[in-house]
């Protein structure tokens, strides 16, 4: 059995960091909730599932005997992911933009006019990181996994035929 790390509540310092966030003034359209929901199970392993205000999910990660212990081992990889990307270095800036791109460019051998043209996929992805420069990475990660849930249902090819613009 293991010893909590300390006798921080990471529950509840998740839900007060995404308060102190909203605080701040940051947009979350649903309010700083943090919503947990459990797989249903009568016996252990739990598991349970975490989703953040700006929609991004995180699940437990190790052996949890009881309930309590999957919300808290959920809770505390959220606190980090979240923590972690308020850090300023995980800010998207110009440098972060061309380092992406380059690298984006070599590992599908791509040549720069490529970069430059919104309808290739290093294009629109250049231009993803442009329209999202000095967001965080978190905040990046959560519209790129709403673009992907538009591509997979269907929607971004309506949205093409309908000519709707990228923006």
């Amino acid at each position: 059995h293991s010893v909590p790390v300390s006798s921080v509540n990471v529950v509840e310092a998740l839900q007060e960091f995404w308060q102190m966030k909203q605080s701040r003034g940051a947009d979350l359209k649903n309010g700083a909730l943090v919503v947990y929901e459990m797989v249903p199970s009568n016996s252990p392993p739990y598991v349970c599932y975490v989703t953040l205000p700006g929609g991004s999910c995180f699940g437990s990660f190790q052996f949890c005997p009881t309930k309590a212990e999957a919300r808290r081992s959920a809770a505390k990889i959220a606190l980090m992911n979240s923590v972690f990307n308020e850090h300023p270095s995980r800010r998207i800036t110009d440098e972060f933009i061309e380092k992406s791109v380059s690298e984006a460019l070599a590992s599908f051998n791509g040549n720069r006019e490529e970069a430059d043209n919104p309808n290739t996929g290093i294009g629109a992805f250049r231009f993803m990181l442009e329209s999202n420069k000095g967001k965080s990475m978190l905040e990046f990660q959560e519209l790129m996994t709403v673009f992907q849930l538009l591509h997979w249902n269907g929607s971004l090819k309506a949205m093409r035929e309908r000519q709707c613009s990228r923006q």
